[in-house]
C-alpha cells in the first residue's frame, strides 16, 4: 500500500555527531547556563511573583468549551475513534500496518503532550473511559461520583504512577510489544481495571489511576489555560498557572516515572549497555527491567531528597514545613523538564509516524479499504534531511525545559521559605537539576 514502510524504533533521532558544536562545548555550556541562571534567580527576587497573577478572562472561548453540546460531540468523536481502533485490536492483522501500534505508542502516548500544552486539560473531558463509565452509570441510574467504596485521600495518583510504569515497561522492555496478542492483553487489562475501579470507587478512580489522563493532566499544568476559583476560564502565564497549581499526592512518583523512563529510552540504546546485555547469561528482560527501575529510582530519590532539604529551614512566618509538603510543592518544577525531554526524544517520532497512523487508520483490518480517504497519502520524512536542526531542537528542548524548571522551583521555594533561608534551601535542587541536564545531554547525544 502506498506510504507504508516498517515502523522506526520508538524514540527520536539524531546523535551528538549531528550538532554543529563539539559535544563537550554543548554539555559545558548547558550546565553553565543552568548554574548561572539559578544563581541569578536566587538573587533576583525573594517573594513570590507568579502565584497571584490573575490572567485574562476569555468569556467567548469559555462559552464555547463549556457548552454541553460541544462537550458531548467531542466525547462521542473520541469514543468513536477508540472504537475504530478497537476494531483493529480485535480482528485486525498482526502486522505493523495495523494502526493500533502507532495509535498507542505515537498518537496517544506522545501526542498527548502537545495536545495538553495547547488545549489544557482537555483529555479529562474527552477521556473515553469517563464516557463509558458515565454511560454505564446512567443505565444503572447511579451517581458517577460515588462508587461502592470511598477512595482514601492519601491514595492520590500513586495508582497512575504504577500504571505509567507498566506502560513504560511495555514500551521499552516487553520484547513482543509490537505483536497484536501482547497489545490485546494490555488493552483489555487497562479497560477492565479502569472501568471496574470506577464502578467500585467512582470516577475519581480514573483521575487517580488512568496513566493517560494523569499524564495529560500533569502536562496541562504548563498550559496557558487555567480555571480560577470562581470557575472562569483564564489565559495566564504558564509559570503562574504551574506554581498556583496544587499537585495531587503521588505526583512526584508520576513525574519520576515519566522522566526516568524517557532517560532509560536513551540509555538502552548506548552501545555499552547493548553489549553488556547481549554478553550476559541473564535474561535481557531482567536487565532492562532493572535498568528502568534504576532510572526511575534515581529521579525519585534525588528529587525527593533535594525537595525535603527545604524542610530543614523555617517557612514564611516561622511556619514549620513538613518534608512531604515540600516534596509535593516542588513536584511541579519537574513538569517543564518532563515536557522538554518528551519533545527532545519523541518530536520526530510524532511528526513522521503520526502521519503513518493517519494512513493506516483507513484500513484497520488490512483488507485494502480506504474508509477515511487517507490510505493513499504519502508519509513525508523530510525532517530526517535536517539532522543538525533536529539536534538543535533537542538541545533547546532539554535546556529550555530545565531553565523553566529552575524558575518554577525558585518561585515555589520562595513562597515556602523565609526570605533569609531561600538561598540555602535551594542549593541541593540546583545540583540535582544541573545533574539532570548533563545526564540528559549525555544520553541523548552519546552513540
Amino acid at each position: 500500500m502506498p506510504g507504508i514502510v516498517p515502523l522506526i524504533p520508538l524514540h527520536g533521532i539524531a546523535s551528538r555527531h549531528d550538532l554543529p558544536l563539539p559535544f563537550g562545548f554543548v554539555l559545558i555550556g548547558a550546565a553553565t547556563a543552568l548554574a548561572i541562571s539559578f544563581v541569578v534567580l536566587l538573587l533576583a527576587w525573594r517573594s513570590p511573583r507568579f502565584v497571584a497573577e490573575p490572567g485574562v478572562r476569555v468569556p467567548r472561548i469559555q462559552a464555547v468549551v463549556d457548552r454541553h453540546g460541544v462537550r458531548t460531540v467531542a466525547r462521542l468523536l473520541v469514543l468513536a475513534l477508540f472504537a475504530w481502533v478497537g476494531l483493529a485490536v480485535t480482528i485486525g492483522p498482526d502486522r505493523l500496518t495495523n494502526p493500533v501500534f502507532g495509535f498507542v505508542f505515537v498518537w496517544l502516548w506522545v501526542g498527548l503532550v502537545p495536545l495538553s500544552l495547547i488545549m489544557g486539560p482537555v483529555w479529562r473531558v474527552v477521556n473515553p473511559l469517563r464516557t463509558l463509565h458515565l454511560g454505564l452509570c446512567r443505565l444503572a441510574r447511579t451517581d458517577p461520583d460515588h462508587g461502592l467504596v470511598r477512595l482514601p485521600a492519601r491514595l492520590g495518583v500513586w495508582p497512575a504512577a504504577l500504571s505509567l510504569f507498566g506502560f513504560a515497561w511495555l514500551e521499552l522492555v516487553q520484547p513482543d510489544r509490537t505483536t497484536l496478542n501482547v497489545i490485546r492483553v494490555w488493552v483489555l487489562a487497562w479497560l477492565v481495571i479502569m472501568i471496574i475501579g470506577a464502578v467500585l470507587g467512582g470516577r475519581r478512580w480514573i483521575g487517580s489511576a488512568d496513566p493517560f489522563e494523569v499524564y495529560a493532566t500533569t502536562v496541562a499544568r504548563l498550559s496557558p489555560w487555567r480555571r480560577s476559583a470562581d470557575g472562569s476560564l483564564r489565559f495566564v502565564n504558564p509559570l503562574a498557572g504551574l506554581n498556583a497549581s496544587e499537585l495531587p499526592v503521588g505526583s512526584v512518583g508520576v513525574l519520576a516515572v515519566l522522566l526516568g523512563s524517557t532517560a532509560f529510552d536513551s540509555f538502552a540504546n548506548l552501545s555499552w549497555w547493548i553489549q553488556t546485555v547481549q554478553s550476559s547469561d541473564t535474561s535481557p528482560v531482567l536487565w532492562e527491567t532493572g535498568g528502568l527501575l534504576t532510572m526511575v529510582g534515581i529521579v525519585l530519590i534525588t528529587f525527593t531528597a533535594a525537595s525535603a532539604w527545604l524542610a530543614r529551614f523555617p517557612g514564611r512566618g516561622g511556619r514549620r514545613i513538613l518534608p512531604s509538603e515540600a516534596v509535593r510543592a516542588m513536584s511541579g518544577s519537574l513538569v517543564p523538564i518532563v515536557v522538554g525531554y518528551a519533545i527532545a526524544h519523541y518530536a520526530t517520532l510524532l511528526i513522521v509516524e503520526g502521519q503513518r497512523v493517519v494512513v493506516n487508520l483507513s484500513d484497520p483490518l488490512g483488507r485494502g479499504w480506504n474508509v477515511l480517504g487517507t490510505a493513499d497519502l504519502a508519509v513525508s520524512t523530510a525532517i530526517f534531511s535536517h539532522p543538525t536542526g533536529v539536534a538543535l531542537l533537542q538541545l533547546g528542548a532539554i535546556v529550555g525545559g530545565h531553565l523553566l524548571g529552575i524558575v518554577a522551583a525558585h518561585e515555589k521555594a520562595v513562597s515556602l521559605l523565609d526570605p533569609r533561608s531561600a538561598l540555602a534551601g535551594q542549593w541541593p535542587m540546583l545540583v540535582v537539576m544541573v545533574g539532570y541536564t548533563c545526564a540528559g545531554l549525555v544520553l541523548l547525544f552519546s552513540p
